[in-house]
């Protein structure tokens, strides 16, 4: 770094102090502790199961070499473990690159989404558990046609795609991510092919564009299995170490930091519902017209999900973690102190023991990517940072 920019350290050293005198001005002590249930976890097992899923990518001249996976992990009170994992390697050929990063979340959801169901039909826990918020997992737009081709089709591969949404749905847990398996990447090729004629029916660009339409179409299908098609009902929990909400406060700074900062007891915030459709508009977020017209059903029970969610500290230490709980209208209501002794009984240093796991088992670093890389003879693909290096 250059030494004219780290001076500016020293200057910004001088601010932070102001910054936690104005933190201490917005709100008191006293009126966060108003909003604060003191209670103490007596720690409860439940079998639970734990979700997170990574990504990582490499841009070259024409293309993205991406790397996604999901793993779920489980303990029982004996010790023993179970795990699922699913994932995928590919390039993508997205051309509007300030997509490409909801794209390849959209998979890794896909993935995450994927080995939690597989791994709690098999084994049929008394908890789901996922790394962030539950409701984030609806916030992702649809692939548009335009993000891969830079050609007008007046909604023709959308329909075709909609054409495979049942040949999906049958398949849904046969593959680690079904709209990318042989079956459908030929059915798909084989549909544009007498759409459009074998010369631009089989171009990568207009595959991709479908395929990635039916791998949102997966996606969903998959949260509607989670949400609705489980037949023991398990609680379905959410925990985030990060949250930018101002619902309980109303104050610039998000509620997450006003309780961390100021609350010294062990306990749970008041409860308050996630408004899915307020966050959906402020994302510009909408279900696929396709998936509507053809999956009506489904789209609506998606859009009546009803999630609470509470601040949380269940073991000692500063973290306060932002609880997501699935309100399932086929089960009792779960109190946040029952679920905080769930969590205390895997806490760690204020954190999920299941989570941490998880999150290690299935980070996809870039010394992995190298490797990737190496194995598929990239390593002289240009890059556009080749001066540089």
């Amino acid at each position: 770094m250059r030494p004219e920019l780290l001076e500016k350290t020293f200057h910004l050293k001088n601010e932070l102090s102001s910054l936690a005198i104005n933190l201490n001005e917005e709100i008191t002590e006293k009126e966060v502790n108003e909003k604060w249930n003191p209670y103490i976890p007596q720690e409860e097992f439940k079998f639970t199961i734990a979700a997170d899923g990574s990504l990582n990518k490499r841009h070259y001249l024409g293309f993205y070499l991406y790397s996604i996976a999901g793993y779920s992990f489980g303990q029982r009170e004996n010790k023993s473990s179970v795990e699922e994992v699913t994932g995928d390697i590919n390039l993508s050929v997205i051309k509007k690159t300030e997509f490409a990063e909801s794209y390849f979340k959209l998979l890794m959801f896909l993935a995450e989404t994927k080995a939690l169901l597989k791994l709690a039909i098999k084994e049929k826990p008394e908890v789901l558990m996922i790394d962030g918020t539950l409701s984030s997992r609806f916030i992702l737009p649809p692939p548009k046609t335009n993000w891969f081709i830079n050609e007008e089709f007046k909604g023709e591969l959308a329909k075709l795609s909609g054409q495979m949404i049942k040949d999906i749905e049958k398949n849904i847990f046969d593959y680690d991510l079904v709209s990318f398996s042989p079956p459908i990447k030929n059915l798909a090729i084989q549909k544009l092919v007498d759409k459009f004629g074998k010369e631009k029916g089989m171009r990568r660009d207009m595959l991709e564009a479908v395929l990635s339409k039916l791998a949102y179409f997966e996606y969903f299908i998959l949260l509607h299995f989670l949400f609705y098609k489980l037949d023991w009902n398990p609680l379905i929990i959410g925990v985030a170490k990060t949250s930018h909400d101002t619902e309980i406060f109303n104050k610039s700074i998000p509620d997450i930091k006003l309780f961390q900062q100021h609350v010294k007891n062990l306990g749970y915030s008041e409860e308050r519902y996630v408004d899915i459709e307020n966050k959906s508009k402020m994302k510009e977020w909408e279900f696929s017209e396709i998936f509507e017209v053809i999956e009506k059903e489904k789209a609506e029970e998606l859009k009546d999900v009803q999630i609470k969610y509470f601040y949380s500290k269940y073991d000692k230490g500063r973290l306060v973690s932002l609880i997501e709980v699935y309100e399932n209208p086929e089960s009792k209501t779960i109190s946040p102190a029952v679920i905080n002794d769930y969590l205390k009984y895997f806490s760690v240093g204020g954190y999920p023991f299941l989570l941490k796991k998880v999150d290690n088992e299935v980070r996809i670093t870039h010394k992995d990517m190298d490797l990737i890389e190496n194995l598929l003879d990239l390593k002289n693909e240009v890059r556009g940072r080749e001066g540089l290096e």
